[in-house]
């Protein structure tokens, strides 16, 4: 289907289905943990890495139901950081693996080039 070609259906928003509390945003984290191939332990890193001291019992209390005693209230403002922190980090990984990866082409290639000068040459030399 192109740009301009008509959907079957038009377009029509889901009804709420549920009150929306900023100061309770835990079953909006647990859907994007969910449907996202996000770690847990990641997102600690992520938010260790710009100085949020978040441990693990931290974010196991954002991904229990409010029934459970371990709950703590995850807010909107606290959301968006969080996802804000998982980003800057997984750019922050990426750039880090592509730089290590350039230095190994790099010194592979330092290596060839010694072994194609040292070519003909023997020890009488």
């Amino acid at each position: 289907m192109s740009d301009f070609d008509a959907p079957a259906r038009l377009y029509t928003r889901p009804p709420m289905t549920r009150g929306v509390d900023p100061q309770r945003m835990n079953w909006l984290w647990q859907l994007i943990l969910q449907a996202t191939d996000l770690d847990p332990r990641d997102v600690r890193s992520a938010l260790n890495a710009i100085g949020v001291g978040a441990t693990d019992k931290l974010l196991a209390s954002w991904q229990v139901t409010d029934a459970h005693e371990d709950y703590f209230p995850l807010t909107i403002a606290e959301l968006e950081r969080n996802l804000r922190a998982v980003i800057a980090w997984k750019a922050k990984r990426d750039q880090a693996a592509e730089g290590m990866a350039d230095a190994e082409n790099e010194d592979s290639a330092a290596v060839d080039a010694t072994a194609d000068t040292d070519v003909g040459k023997t020890d009488e030399s």
